[in-house]
């Protein structure tokens, strides 16, 4: 499956299993936006990737309002 050109939104991104799927579709060409309750470790992540391919953003998917937000 070709996914260059796409954009993915990972969940839980900052960290763990979340990271190294963003990472994985960062290194098959998607672009990557990361939410994560933690913002300095989806930032930390997106820095790793590139400014031009991953952006962070503090979200906690439990709590509609923070999703609305992002």
């Amino acid at each position: 499956m070709n996914i260059s050109g796409q954009t993915a939104l990972v969940t839980g991104a900052g960290s763990g299993l979340g990271e190294a799927v963003a990472r994985a579709l960062a290194a098959q060409g998607a672009r990557v936006a990361l939410l994560d309750i933690n913002e300095a470790g989806a930032q930390r992540v997106a820095t790793d990737i590139g400014a031009d391919r991953a952006l962070s953003l503090r979200c906690d998917i439990t709590d509609a309002a923070s999703v609305t937000a992002a």
